[in-house]
């Protein structure tokens, strides 16, 4: 399946592509943009690095303002979606979203749109392997094991898990692009959301 911009959108849906270092969102994300005539990869690094001044990761300190920054990201990526959706433009949101209260957010953001969810889950010895060859800037140097348990726990059954271990970056962005519209669909929460406490995995 060539990436000629021949898969069809979900009209006026979009696309949260996530999972953990090494699974391969940022590298499939862009790739699966190019299958669709009109799309657009929202990266929450890029947004979130945007604050270049006072900026506190998702593990910093204090807990208070990574929350807060968490949530402004995710705020961020929601609102450039729904510009994007609304003039034609296919979103394809990529970042790691480990529960449902994160998830739930989104998609009280987004809604009424129809709303992909795509896990990509390679076991997590994949996922710290390809960290591991990342070069030095680019490699996440944190033990990310909770994470990925958490995310097992808190997102089972929930959108479309996929696994890329024996698969390539262009092979994901293909399955991605022409079979996530039947999979991957996820209902928004019942209510809209106000901004959820952000839970933290038990090291």
């Amino acid at each position: 399946m060539a990436n000629d911009g021949s898969a069809q959108a979900p009209d006026p849906g979009c696309l949260i592509l996530t999972g953990m270092p090494g699974a391969g969102k940022s590298t499939s994300a862009p790739l699966v943009a190019a299958h669709f005539p009109r799309a657009a990869h929202i990266s929450g690094d890029v947004l979130s690095y945007m604050v270049v001044q006072g900026r506190v990761g998702f593990t910093g300190t204090p807990p208070e303002e990574a929350d807060r920054q968490l949530l402004l990201c995710l705020r961020n990526m929601c609102t450039l979606a729904n510009n994007f959706a609304e003039n034609g433009v296919f979103p394809i949101l990529e970042y790691t979203i480990d529960n449902r209260r994160l998830l739930d957010h989104m998609l009280a953001l987004l809604r009424p749109r129809p709303v992909m969810l795509v896990v990509l889950a390679p076991p997590l010895e994949v996922c710290l392997a390809r960290n591991a060859a990342r070069p030095p800037r680019e490699r996440v140097d944190l033990d990310y094991s909770p994470y990925y348990r958490a995310m097992e726990h808190n997102l089972a059954g929930v959108g479309w898990w996929l696994d890329t271990a024996t698969m390539t970056p262009e092979q994901t962005a293909a399955t991605i692009a022409h079979h996530a519209q039947e999979k991957a669909t996820v209902e928004p929460p019942p209510s809209p959301c106000h901004a959820p406490h952000v839970p933290r995995p038990h090291r």
